[in-house]
């Protein structure tokens, strides 16, 4: 079956009311395979979308840059995007770069604030690349929810990135699919805010033990690289930091490289653990035939 390019789907699911002087108005849905929890878009599915409104407004496509990489986005995901929904989208030039909303009936549910970077990518620390080399060959791979955007291996739209994992480290060698791929023969940029949302979120949900959301979302784009460029996914399971006296959130950070561990993005994810969210998850994850996936993640959750 035959995939429409990313790019394109995303910007038909836009439809511009306004356009002019420093901004736009749109209004934009998010149909099914856009998402992350059950009826609910996908934190990088939102994320990819935000920077897509910005990229509308500059007339970036097809590989045409005019907006200057390397660039940074800061998210904060307000509350849960509904699926199938008229929602109102609009994306404006401030002073040092744009920002971008999605509103529900008056209401919030993202903004990103966009800003050009003064200085490339840092890379990863270095014994991050250590700890892989030494331990990537003693994993599992995680499970994964069958619909979601970043993991789910029953939707066609999506990355269907299922990570593997170790005591120190999360990580994916990534193979995108060919609707991943711009004009220009470009990895479209949306597929790299997927994967970064998805891989913070694992990370704080095996801290947490328990699934959840993300809540923030901050993404750092490199220059762009080949759609068939070999790619690294990876997060240091001890870097995941407590961000509330309580431990339900959770601070995760993660970086995507080239073969050298050149940085293609760098991400900073907040996981927030929800008791209730997960109940209602586990359920839907497909380990397969294997229920020691599930006991591994959520050792709380699932009886041996």
């Amino acid at each position: 079956m035959t995939v429409q390019p990313m790019e394109d789907y995303l910007r038909d699911r836009l439809t511009v009311e306004a356009m002019g002087g420093d901004g736009l108005r749109a209004r934009v849905s998010f149909p099914p395979d856009l998402q992350g929890p059950p009826q609910a878009g996908h934190g990088g599915g939102i994320t990819a979308m935000l920077f897509e409104l910005v990229r509308l407004l500059e007339g970036e496509r097809w590989g045409t840059l005019r907006v200057p990489r390397p660039v940074r986005l800061e998210v904060a995901l307000h509350r849960e995007l509904p699926l199938d929904t008229a929602l109102t989208a609009e994306a404006e030039r401030a002073a040092h770069g744009w920002r971008a909303r999605i509103h529900h009936a008056g209401r919030p549910i993202a903004e990103a604030e966009v800003r050009p970077m003064p200085s490339p990518l840092a890379p990863p620390p270095a014994e991050v690349r250590r700890e892989w080399e030494v331990s990537r060959g003693d994993a599992h791979e995680l499970p994964g929810y069958e619909f979601c955007l970043g993991c789910g291996l029953s939707n066609p739209r999506g990355a269907a990135v299922r990570f593997d994992y170790n005591e120190k480290l999360v990580w994916k060698r990534l193979t995108p699919q060919a609707h991943f791929r711009s004009a220009d023969g470009s990895l479209f940029p949306g597929y790299l805010c997927i994967v970064c949302d998805e891989l913070g979120w694992w990370l704080g949900a095996l801290r947490q033990g328990e699934c959840g959301l993300s809540n923030r979302v901050t993404i750092c784009l490199g220059e762009p690289v080949a759609f068939d460029a070999p790619l690294l996914a990876v997060g240091s399971r001890s870097a995941v930091a407590a961000s509330d006296s309580k431990g339900r959130v959770w601070g995760t950070a993660l970086a995507i490289v080239s073969p050298e561990w050149n940085p293609v993005a760098t991400a900073e994810v907040q996981f927030v653990g929800s008791r209730a969210f997960t109940k209602v998850m586990l359920s839907r994850f497909l380990p397969g035939s294997d229920l020691s996936a599930l006991r591994r993640a959520f050792p709380r959750y699932v009886d041996p």
